[in-house]
């Protein structure tokens, strides 16, 4: 046993040695690759860049949406990424221009603000010298009146002062627009804008003019000629820009049609400076001769002076005089520069609405190509939000001048006032149209319902009101897309306030369900005659959550859907015919054969109780102190209960004449039970009991 112990201690040792030997090596190795041991993450592979070169939908960047779909139809996910990439460039490309633009405002703001911070400097500096003149007028030097009138020549000093720091800002912003390329670029593009309109302007009012002269003449030969020309150099404008537009962007068309562009530009202003209506530098030069008006403008005062007598008040107020005029005339020339400058601003104001209309016409295009991409698998949520980015709008509210002016050019554009104009337009006719066909297909299905007897009056109402209101809501969602507003997140916001009704209205949507079984089964209709329960009366309406009953007495019962649903339904009129049935109690000495051949021809001598099924008689039952005899009796239902009470008064006479008795029971005992206990014959009273049948 010794032996096999120590042969088992070396084994066991060998084991041990060999795991302590092994592991530093296997951590050794996890260390040099320890990619082997760690879980495998799926690589994700971004997708790749497109080619902007590639593309060839960018070749008209006008064609239109509708052609462009059909276009992108045929291309593979790679191709549509270098569409995407291309028209991404097409739009950031244009919506740096009109941040260019915009930036160029706001600096043509700035410096129109400052020169209308000197105009209005050189207006106080101007009534400040008038009240100096009116104080110093006929005062001797060294008077109050004197003394006033200095004053108002040091305020008209330090608002000369104000003027003079204000118009040289305003030279410095202006010169420092004209050095920024971009800025000058702008600047020309609006001019360029400015010139089309003026010329459009001109052209329209030598029209008129020559309207006004004979046919002929000499003068209406001249006009005609100016018109031709001015006709002529914009149509070859027009023509020029839409080939710029259409050109793809740096490419030999897009620098040849800019050219085209320039020269067109130039033969309108050459014709305009013909007519005397040119956009020149008239604006730089009046705000030129301003400053330099302004530098030579000196305002002195002799009111400090020792000057004897009136000749020296004399000629301080011929210096107060000819700084007045000086000041007027370098305030009108400083005003007129504000003037055209404002005039400048506002053409870059249409100008960048003009751009505005152009990106959203870009954005429209690119809008198809990121729909195309996304069904064929493509990410285009980047580029969504980038373009949701972009097309919003900053305004100025401040400047109200350009904000009217933006509003009206944003009216003009194709699109801008005027897409929208059409959408509303759009919006309205598709909801009239929406109105009008689902009241159609209300009527035309009211109609086709009611041909079938199976469907109930209160199930065609609520599926002519479910045609009617569900065709007016889906016209007016289809109308909304023509407001350009998609119907993803409508719709997913009526399932969301869907989830919450539903979770909130347990109860009631019980009721709406019970409602809708009772249209569908119809086990009673509106005006039918119904027991429910310990309810009897007459249905006066179904609605989705109650059903009300008028009660025999004209109560009112509003009952849940549920419980109508949920309680055992008795139908008295469901029915064109419905049975009655009269009970009467005959005595045991009546001919019971006779009491019969009355009761039917009592029912039958009534005109309203029906031949088929003829009127009949059975005797029911036979009790202690009479025998039932029951006369039945088919009306329409709409006869029955005035039929029920003419049958009552009719077997009262008959019976009456042909000396029948109905049977009489004991006032104090019950049914069947007569009490003799007193020896007295029991006092009787005639009772007839009606039942009803339902047939």
């Amino acid at each position: 046993m010794s032996r096999y112990k120590i042969r088992a201690i070396i084994l066991t040792a060998v084991v041990c040695v060999g795991v302590v030997w092994t592991t530093p090596v296997r951590s050794q190795e996890q260390e040099q690759a320890p990619e082997a041991n760690t879980p495998k993450v799926e690589q994700v592979e971004p997708e790749k860049p497109g080619d902007p070169k590639a593309a060839t939908t960018t070749k008209d960047i006008n064609i239109p949406v509708d052609e462009l779909k059909i276009l992108l139809k045929p291309l593979t996910l790679e191709e549509l990424r270098d569409e995407t990439a291309a028209w991404m460039l097409v739009l950031q490309k244009k919506a740096r221009e009109i941040s260019e633009a915009e930036v160029t405002i706001k600096r043509q703001n700035q410096a129109i603000s400052q020169q209308q911070e000197g105009t209005d400097a050189l207006e106080q500096a101007k009534k400040a010298l008038e009240a100096a003149e009116q104080a110093q007028k006929g005062a001797a030097p060294g008077s109050p009146q004197y003394l006033e009138g200095t004053k108002k020549v040091e305020e008209a000093k330090e608002s000369l002062k104000t003027a003079q720091s204000a118009v040289e800002k305003s030279k410095i912003t202006k010169a420092e627009l004209k050095q920024d390329e971009t800025s000058n670029k702008t600047l020309e593009k609006a001019q360029k804008t400015g010139d089309i309109e003026t010329a459009k302007q001109t052209l329209d009012k030598i029209k008129a003019d020559r309207d006004r002269t004979v046919a002929g003449s000499l003068a209406y030969q001249d006009a005609t000629k100016t018109i031709e020309k001015l006709e002529a150099a914009l149509k070859a404008f027009e023509d020029a820009q839409k080939a710029q537009t259409g050109a793809k962007p740096d490419s030999p068309e897009s620098e040849q049609a800019t050219k085209q562009v320039e020269t067109a530009h130039e033969a309108i202003k050459q014709l305009l400076k013909e007519l005397g209506t040119g956009a020149t530098e008239q604006s730089s030069q009046e705000r030129d001769s301003a400053t330099v008006a302004l530098k030579n403008t000196e305002i002195k005062n002799n009111g400090e002076e020792k000057v004897a007598g009136e000749p020296g008040v004399a000629n301080n107020q011929q210096n107060l005089q000819q700084k007045q005029q000086e000041l007027k005339t370098t305030t009108e020339n400083l005003q007129k520069s504000t003037d055209a400058e404002s005039k400048a601003k506002n053409q870059l104001v249409v100008t960048v609405t003009e751009l505005q209309s152009q990106l959203t016409a870009i954005d429209d295009r690119f809008n198809a190509i990121l729909e195309e991409l996304e069904k064929k698998g493509g990410d285009p949520k980047p580029y969504r939000q980038y373009t949701k980015a972009v097309m919003s709008i900053d305004v100025d509210t401040k400047d109200t001048q350009g904000l009217g002016v933006r509003l009206l050019a944003w009216g003009k554009a194709e699109e801008g006032g005027l897409r929208w104009a059409g959408n509303a337009g759009k919006f309205v006719g598709i909801v009239i149209v929406s109105v009008i066909v689902s009241q159609i297909l209300g009527a035309i299905l009211n109609r086709l319902l009611a041909l079938f007897g199976g469907t109930s009056r209160i199930m065609r109402k609520f599926i002519v009101m479910l045609v009617k209101r569900g065709g007016v809501v889906v016209g007016f969602l289809v109308a909304l897309t023509a407001l350009e507003v998609s119907l993803g997140p409508v719709l997913a916001l009526v399932g969301g306030l869907s989830f919450i009704l539903a979770f909130a209205l347990q109860s009631n949507l019980g009721n709406i369900a019970s409602g809708l079984m009772i249209m569908a089964y119809k086990p009673f209709d509106v005006g039918d005659e119904i027991k429910l329960g310990e309810l009897w009366g007459w249905v006066e309406s179904i609605t989705l959550a109650n059903t009300k009953i008028k009660g025999l007495d004209g109560q009112m019962f509003n009952v849940p859907n549920n419980t109508v649903w949920g309680e055992t339904i008795e139908n008295l009129s469901h029915s064109e015919t419905r049975k009655f049935t009269h009970c009467l109690r005959i005595g045991f000495d009546e001919n019971l054969g006779k009491v019969e051949q009355l009761l039917v021809e009592i029912l039958k001598s009534h005109p309203k109780v029906l031949a088929v099924p003829a009127p009949s008689t059975q005797v029911w039952s036979i009790e202690d102190y009479y025998i039932s005899v029951k006369a039945d009796g088919w009306v329409k239902k709409e006869d029955f209960w005035t039929v029920h009470s003419d049958a009552i008064r009719m077997i009262r006479e008959r019976f009456y004449k042909e000396g029948i008795q109905l049977a009489a029971i004991p006032k104090s005992m019950g049914v069947g039970e007569p009490d003799n206990s007193n020896g007295n014959i029991p006092d009787f009273v005639s009772e007839t009991s009606v039942h009803q049948g339902v047939g």
